[in-house]
């Protein structure tokens, strides 16, 4: 098995190199162990960047996913583009789940993106990711994935499971609370039915990266979890395996990218052609807006 990863592994430095020489302003990374072998790799292409450019204000970074031979750790960084579709930064395999590990490629990841920062970033629960974050990127608002919190509460509703009324106010906390007061008000009284709840109480400390009535002064473009990092893993994992090799991932990781700035200019194309529309009467200098404000809100964006 390592002489297979270490050929494998090589072969995608390979292959890393060709598109480098091929794409000046490709950008790779590796970094090795002291067996000097492959523990970390990384990598942008000239798109990429671009796309950050516009796109980078908002950043959705998940480590939950394997799929491949060595049981290396998927790292996409993805966001949305203007018409609300999965945008591919970067991607990334790391070793393990280390502090260490995450510092080196948040590290990586900012000097590939010419130091540019995003304004928020949404990850899950993962402590050393945390901390990483904090320390390379100590301006970007650090948000929790809802979707993972939602997830792993169920795990420990425990007898409440059958409880509607309490899961229902669970999500109302999670997701509906826009005023600080009401939030506050709703989760006491729902930790009144709990008899052992370390683990709201842990999520209640880290209420600062989650609860919506404190997340309305930043730009997020409306996202609350990380499902798009997910849905991009999915997305790649739906031809991959266990037993997908390094250089056989990068082939399908190149053929979903491709397919996303496909369905992109399709989105542009169709954009372009169309009109926008309100059941509301408009005159004629509403009409002229109509027709020019989503191009406009295009090239600002």
């Amino acid at each position: 098995m390592e002489q297979n990863e270490a050929g494998d592994a090589q072969t995608l430095v390979n292959i890393l190199n060709q598109e480098q020489s091929e794409d000046p302003n490709f950008f790779f990374r590796a970094k090795f162990d002291n067996e000097e072998r492959i523990s970390n790799i990384f990598w942008r292409d000239t798109m990429m960047l671009e796309d950050y450019r516009i796109y980078g204000y908002v950043l959705v970074f998940d480590t939950t996913y394997r799929t491949n031979r060595y049981n290396l750790i998927c790292a996409p960084f993805v966001s949305i583009n203007n018409h609300w579709h999965n945008c591919m930064f970067a991607y990334a395999f790391i070793g393990d789940e280390k502090t260490k590990s995450f510092v080196w490629l948040l590290e990586t990841f900012k000097k590939a993106m010419e130091d540019k920062t995003p304004t928020s970033i949404f990850t899950d629960q993962d402590k050393a990711m945390a901390n990483a974050i904090e320390q390379v990127l100590p301006n970007t608002r650090h948000r929790l994935c809802i979707w993972h919190l939602e997830q792993n509460a169920i795990t420990r509703f425990g007898a409440l499971k059958k409880d509607k009324e309490f899961k229902h106010a669970f999500n109302q906390c999670l997701k509906w609370c826009l005023i600080e007061q009401e939030f506050e008000e709703k989760w006491q009284a729902m930790m009144h039915d709990l008899i052992a709840h370390s683990w709201y109480k842990r999520v209640y400390e880290l209420k600062e990266k989650w609860r919506l009535a404190l997340s309305r002064d930043f730009f997020s473009t409306g996202i609350l979890s990380s499902q798009r990092s997910e849905s991009t893993n999915h997305a790649i994992g739906f031809k991959a395996s266990k037993a997908t090799t390094l250089t056989e991932f990068y082939t399908i990781f190149e053929k979903t990218t491709n397919r996303w700035r496909s369905t992109e200019k399709y989105d542009e194309f169709t954009c372009s052609k169309s009109i926008t529309f309100t059941s509301l009467p408009l005159s004629r200098m509403l009409k002229h807006a109509a027709q020019i404000a989503l191009k406009a809100i295009m090239i600002f964006l």
